[in-house]
């Protein structure tokens, strides 16, 4: 699966930050990891899902400067 880099909290990638999966319209979101167990189980997730958490900053930039 071939990434690209879209937007990112730093340069050096140690950070919350999403990349474009090349040839599709989906996205990887990297972030941190949502370890409360309560949290999760309010969420209601499916099998095979998780939930990571980023900054609403890295969302305005995504949306600002992919999106618009």
């Amino acid at each position: 699966m071939a990434l690209t880099r879209l937007v990112g909290e730093c340069e050096k990638g140690t950070c919350p930050q999403v990349f474009a999966i090349d040839g599709t319209d989906d996205v990887i979101v990297q972030g941190f990891e949502v370890g409360d167990l309560g949290t999760l189980d309010s969420m209601q997730l499916p099998v095979g899902e998780t939930a990571v958490r980023v900054p609403m900053s890295l969302l305005r930039r995504l949306a600002r400067e992919h999106l618009s």
